[in-house]
């Protein structure tokens, strides 16, 4: 299978420098290259595009074809998107390689600390290759164990050898490519219901707002408290 393109990145909204012209023969030149500046200046402050509730993803509503995924740390099963019907998940694609990754990864532990009590919520974290890249399964685990350690959690870890699951989504979601982090959204009859490519502070709370909407519906029919609710 053909590698898809990876990359470690996430949204900024930095301008670019402005470095005014030098002065110019003719004064209608210089009034059309200041208007030209502005312009380009106003396009560079634009706010980058994000995607949470406010700016829904266009892959949502869409259904995830079948995928799998190997336990790396932990004893667990192999998760199918079969195993999971039935239950609200988040999969997030990280690796310890990944500055953006770490930076997010110790917001979803949160997240699942608060919601892990609530029986059809899952949190499903993926350790990939540096830079996607399939690495020996031992190197991998051996770094993600590594990491876990540091950060003191004992979570199930599973990996997607051949980037097989990365593949499925991209598919699924129409995506161009596949950046770092990536979580995934999905509802319980296997939808996509979001999905976020980067991080940037305060996704962590866009993503558990839209954990929780999906898991009112089940809240409704058992009369159980949403945990952290």
């Amino acid at each position: 299978m053909t590698q898809p393109a990876f990359r470690d990145d996430m949204p900024t909204d930095e301008a670019a420098e402005y470095h005014p012209a030098s002065p110019l023969p003719t004064r209608l030149f210089a009034i059309l290259i200041i208007g030209l500046a502005a312009i380009l200046l106003a396009w560079s402050l634009r706010p980058a595009k994000r995607v949470g509730p406010a700016d829904v993803h266009p892959s949502v509503g869409r259904a995830m074809q079948s995928f799998e995924l190997v336990p790396l740390v932990g004893d667990t099963e192999p998760v199918t998107l079969e195993s999971l019907r039935g239950e609200v998940v988040l999969i997030n694609f990280w690796g310890t390689w990944c500055g953006y990754c770490l930076l997010e990864f110790p917001h979803l532990v949160e997240i699942n600390d608060r919601l892990k009590s609530e029986q059809q919520f899952r949190f499903v974290p993926v350790s990939c290759g540096p830079g996607g890249a399939d690495i020996d399964a031992e190197q991998l685990r051996a770094a993600t164990e590594a990491y876990l350690t540091k950060f003191e959690t004992d979570l199930d870890v599973y990996s997607d050898p051949g980037g097989g699951t990365r593949q499925s989504l991209m598919n699924s979601a129409q995506l161009p490519d596949f950046g770092f982090p990536t979580t995934l959204l999905l509802g319980r009859d296997g939808t996509i219901q979001g999905l976020w490519q980067g991080y940037y502070p305060g996704v962590e709370a866009e993503m558990e707002a839209a954990i929780k909407g999906l898991m009112k519906s089940s809240r409704s029919r058992t009369g159980r408290p949403l945990a952290g609710a």
